[in-house]
């Protein structure tokens, strides 16, 4: 049986890859993704799209206007926007 993860667990995994310098407007907490490519599809600018690992991955973070649609369409949470960015 598979660990589930807590929400507490998810934004510790996430504070530790701001600390190492991540500086995305995106954040994608992929083991609570399932890869159902929503978030893709509802992206206005383009700016997701999937991975390798069949994962959505920031691919032009440059493009991002913060709509949230991402955070806001991902059935399974796994999608934070960033209001503010690392400086």
């Amino acid at each position: 049986m598979a660990k589930t993860t807590t929400v507490e667990e998810a934004r510790q995994t996430i504070e530790q890859d701001f600390k190492k310098g991540y500086d995305l407007p995106v954040y994608v907490y992929k083991p609570w993704c399932k890869s159902c490519e929503i978030c893709v599809a509802f992206c206005p600018k383009q700016v997701l799209e999937m991975g390798e690992d069949r994962k959505p991955a920031v691919a032009r973070p440059q493009d991002c206007i913060m709509c949230g649609q991402c955070q806001l369409r991902c059935p399974d949470l796994a999608i934070f926007v960033c209001k503010e960015r690392k400086k």
